[in-house]
């Protein structure tokens, strides 16, 4: 546990700091704490629309794209959420009409 908290960064490592000590004692426990503070809550419809928009903005690092487009993608609910390959896809169509792939 104590390597992987090494990972977090800004206002989750902050949060994880303010964990009690031995407050966490089974791995469940800390999924739900982290669910219940850090998941996303949009309403399921507003995420699909965002996805559907999801486009590379101009002078973006592609970097960036792909985070932004993985955290909205990832926000999608499990049972109306694209198979990945439909996903490959609408990533690919995010960039610019220009670029040929």
């Amino acid at each position: 546990m104590r390597i992987f908290a090494q990972s977090f960064t800004r206002e989750v490592k902050k949060w994880f700091r303010t964990l009690p000590t031995d407050s966490i004692v089974y791995l469940q426990q800390f999924h739900q704490s982290f669910l219940t503070r850090w998941e996303v809550k949009k309403n399921p419809f507003q995420i699909l629309t965002e996805y559907d928009s999801l486009r590379r903005a101009p002078g973006e690092r592609v970097q960036y794209y792909c985070t932004r487009f993985n955290n909205v993608y990832n926000c999608i609910l499990a049972t109306i959420q694209p198979p990945p390959t439909l996903a490959l896809i609408k990533f690919l169509d995010g960039f610019h009409e220009k670029i040929s792939y």
